[in-house]
């Protein structure tokens, strides 16, 4: 019997250092005339939390206005908490808390807000973030490849990016992957996209959004894609004391504007003709050439 007695105990003991215990928020609504919604989502030290025992909890000078748990949304295949934060008076400071029941640990969420009557803040999608600590803001778009696939050359000009690839490439399958701020996720409208496994159709402009890691900023990116115009050869001749370099580039096209560039700076722009161009008279330095979607970084050295 004492045997039993204490296995019980110890079991009990077990079960509490695992399962911990909840944190009692409660508040008697009536109390409130009335109240500020939120849909939003769960994280602690970057991990999302996604246990039903999970919580979030809102309050004014330490009593509490709000307490929701966190649910899953089958139709968004995400979790996130439905808060409402209750008062009677408009401007007051909410401040709120999270309770990660994994960990049996109570987090206080640095950003508060101001309490107005009616206002609602996040949805599904963009959802608003309790999270300790903060998570961040970026929302940049700072390359994108393809998987299996050398480019030529990526233009980013404002928030449109300009990948150019070879002549004859099938663009309407690629594997695109993106190099995005740090945290921050790629959508095409409300559908994520996994990098390297999306197989898009480029043939025209694709508009995507880049949400934060906190969600709380999104950004539209456009990215196009171009075939070069046609098939370029480049050479080269060094410089010597008494005279500059050239740089002699033959492609297939007529008419096409052949740019030459040195440290980020148009040095000059010449026009294909009878299948060429010649830029002579070139200090030491390495220029990148651009012709119809391709590109070619040429050193001219300075031989003594």
């Amino acid at each position: 019997m004492k045997n039993y007695i204490y296995s019980v105990i110890t079991l009990f003991l077990i079960s509490s250092s695992i399962f911990g215990q909840s944190p009692n928020w409660t508040l008697n609504e009536n109390n409130y005339q009335y109240t500020m919604t939120f849909v939003g989502f769960l994280n602690s030290d970057g991990n999302g939390l996604i246990n039903p025992n999970d919580k979030v909890a809102a309050f004014v000078n330490g009593e509490c206005r709000g307490v929701a748990n966190v649910i899953y949304v089958a139709s968004q295949k995400r979790y996130c908490a439905y808060l409402t934060a209750f008062s009677n008076i408009n401007n007051e400071t909410v401040s709120f808390k999270i309770y990660d029941s994994a960990k049996n640990l109570v987090k206080n969420i640095d950003k508060t807000i101001a309490f107005k009557t009616n206002e609602h803040y996040g949805n599904l999608f963009q959802a608003y973030p309790f999270a300790s600590p903060a998570l961040k803001l970026g929302v940049e778009m700072l390359d994108v490849g393809f998987t299996g696939i050398v480019k030529n050359n990526t233009v980013i000009e404002g928030s449109q990016i300009t990948v150019y690839l070879n002549k004859g490439q099938d663009v309407t399958a690629l594997n695109a992957n993106f190099v995005l701020s740090p945290g921050a996720s790629v959508y095409i409208g409300t559908e994520k996209q996994i990098s390297g496994a999306n197989a898009l159709n480029f043939t025209n402009p694709i508009l995507f959004n880049v949400l934060s890691e906190d969600q709380s900023i999104i950004k539209q990116w456009t990215v196009v894609v171009k075939t070069a115009t046609g098939i370029s050869s480049y050479y080269k001749k060094d410089a010597v004391c008494y005279e500059g370099g050239s740089i002699k580039v033959l492609f297939s096209v007529e008419k096409e504007a052949v740019v030459l560039n040195l440290a980020g700076v148009t040095l000059a722009t010449q026009i294909v003709n009878n299948g060429q161009v010649i830029f002579t008279n070139l200090a030491e330095g390495t220029y990148r050439v651009s012709v119809g979607g391709s590109f070619k970084e040429i050193k001219i050295n300075l031989k003594k």
